[in-house]
């Protein structure tokens, strides 16, 4: 009865009653989570999120009446809640702007022979206790491209390595969009993420900054005024000669693309060039890397608690002594500029 009565509320929202049952089931296994209400579109949703309050909504995009984008809006605007939007392949485009719209996180939709069980849940018990605000949505226009001229002797001298996890989308988001069209360093990119929507993220982050957003392909240059995405199918590294290189991780992986190898491997070709950021996320990956990186002279960001969506990342950093700069979300995009000044 105890556990019952202090469980994660949960709302479920899918236009497709067998995913809702499906989901349901999954659950209805977790004696700390109930399901309070279901909704078929976006209006059910928003006028549900009034009346039962839950602590956490599980979010389609793809609805009648009302879409999930329109329905994330109006509910964080009069009733915030934590949403997290799982979503198949084929609406991931959208799904990211979902997080402007104030989504907390885009995960892929669970099956029946899916294999990340376990850290669906936990991705649940995480957003539920997450504190969100009102979120007021504006029109942000697309910062037009500029084309940077890159030579061979600017590549090598200076780079940026960023680590994120849960929650981190937003962040990135968030420092891309600050960074001008003539910024003097390429930018790689480990984003824990559910594969195939790598993609999905690239494009959504190369709407929103000046800045030219792709995943990374085999044995691709880093350019100044590039930033690279790791596919999550793959361990990506940066060889001595200054291009990405995508290795094949074993199952037995627990974080993939790993953040560790990618931040050692710019530690390892540009010594006091490396730059390092390490953002919002569960686990451990990253903290490794970010000691690589100041091991041989390079500077460290770690985010600070109070915009950190799930702290234990960058807390890990900061508590070891690797972080030269302790910065909240707004300001990691000014810190980057200045130090890379220097």
């Amino acid at each position: 009865m105890d556990a019952q009565k202090n469980a994660i509320r949960v709302l479920i929202v899918d236009a497709c009653p067998i995913v809702r049952e499906f989901i349901i089931g999954l659950l209805a296994e977790e004696a700390d989570i109930k399901v309070v209400g279901e909704a078929a579109n976006g209006e059910e949703a928003s006028k549900q999120a009034f009346l039962l309050h839950p602590n956490l909504i599980i979010m389609d995009i793809a609805m009648p009446v009302m879409d999930g984008l329109e329905a994330i809006e109006v509910i964080m605007q009069n009733n915030p809640t934590p949403i997290m939007v799982v979503t198949a392949y084929d609406d991931a485009h959208l799904a990211y702007e979902a997080v402007s719209r104030g989504a907390l996180e885009v995960v892929e939709k669970p099956s029946i022979d899916s294999t990340n069980y376990r850290q669906f849940i936990h991705k649940i018990k995480l957003l539920a206790g997450v504190k969100v605000i009102r979120h007021i949505t504006g029109n942000r226009q697309a910062t037009p491209k500029h084309i940077i001229a890159q030579t061979q002797s600017n590549r090598r001298s200076k780079a940026v390595a960023i680590a994120s996890s849960l929650g981190g989308a937003k962040v990135l988001e968030s420092i891309l969009s600050q960074l001008s069209a003539d910024f003097p360093a390429p930018i790689v990119i480990a984003q824990h993420i559910s594969e195939g929507f790598a993609e999905a993220l690239a494009d959504w982050l190369d709407y929103k900054t000046p800045l030219t957003v792709k995943v990374a392909s085999q044995s691709e240059p880093l350019l100044p005024g590039r930033v690279l995405i790791a596919p999550p199918e793959y361990n990506v590294q940066v060889d001595v000669d200054g291009n990405m290189g995508l290795l094949p991780y074993s199952p037995g992986n627990i974080y993939h693309p790993s953040c560790d190898r990618l931040l050692a491997s710019v530690a390892n070709v540009y010594r006091k060039g490396a730059v390092g950021i390490i953002l919002t996320g569960m686990g451990q990956d990253g903290v490794k890397g970010m000691q690589a990186i100041k091991a041989v002279g390079g500077i460290t960001i770690a985010q600070n608690k109070q915009t950190s969506l799930i702290y234990n990342m960058p807390r890990l950093v900061i508590e070891a002594g690797l972080a030269d700069f302790i910065v909240a979300e707004k300001d990691i995009a000014s810190t980057l500029t200045k130090v890379l000044a220097l």
